[in-house]
């Protein structure tokens, strides 16, 4: 079976280099010849762009949350594998060949290696890690999800505006009993936070830092639920 993607980009394009990083993330995955849909979750508030190789756009009301953007992306979500991403990121040459691996290796969840310094001790080359670290396995800038694991989890938690959103992730998957691998001969790169260096410094602090105490509150009360 061919594998189909749908890439699920959470944009606010509010200036020209926010949108030139949103359409360098697009042409880098559309460069490697794959089947994909492209979905971009626009939270600017205003009228959509006209992005190259964007199959739909949809309009993002309300405060911002990361994980409800990506819900609202994966109704119109088409292929086999929806990967969930941020628009700071570069696909490398080769990528596409993460759905068939994750396939033949059970994975429902996977993401790629990049140069994160968390990543530092993961030898490059046809190795996957599993686990759930944050980070190191789980990468929230780029995750390749399949359509199977939406189906047992049902949604992404919403419970954090941004940061945390991954950690969330990592505990809904691993408690659905879900194994997520880090495929180390796979490189999606990330330029690291763009949009949030754009927004005031109050603003960035509560969707950063601002969530830590939340986090762990929440976590408290889904390990004693197991």
């Amino acid at each position: 079976m061919n594998i189909s993607y749908d890439l699920i980009i959470v944009a606010c394009s509010k200036n020209q280099e926010l949108v030139n990083i949103t359409q360098r993330c697009i042409d880098s995955c559309l460069a490697d010849g794959a089947d994909v849909n492209v979905i971009i979750v626009e939270t600017n508030g205003k009228k959509p762009l006209k992005y190259r190789g964007v199959n739909e756009t949809i309009m993002y009301n309300g405060n911002f949350n990361y994980n409800r953007a990506l819900n609202l992306g994966l109704t119109k979500a088409k292929g086999n594998v929806h990967i969930l991403a941020n628009n700071d990121i570069v696909f490398e040459s080769g990528w596409s060949k993460i759905g068939e691996q994750m396939k033949v290796n059970g994975y429902l969840s996977a993401s790629a290696l990049s140069e994160d310094i968390r990543q530092r001790h993961c030898r490059k080359g046809d190795w996957i890690y599993e686990g759930y670290m944050v980070g190191t396995h789980i990468t929230g800038w780029c995750l390749f999800v399949t359509k199977e694991c939406i189906k047992k989890i049902g949604k992404l938690r919403e419970d954090f505006e941004f940061w945390y959103s991954d950690n969330i992730y990592a505990d809904q998957i691993e408690q659905a009993g879900i194994k997520h691998g880090l495929f180390c001969n796979i490189f999606v790169n990330h330029i690291t936070s763009c949009t949030l260096k754009t927004m005031p410094v109050n603003t960035q602090r509560r969707l950063s830092y601002g969530a830590i105490h939340k986090y762990k509150i929440i976590k408290r009360e889904m390990n004693a639920k197991r």
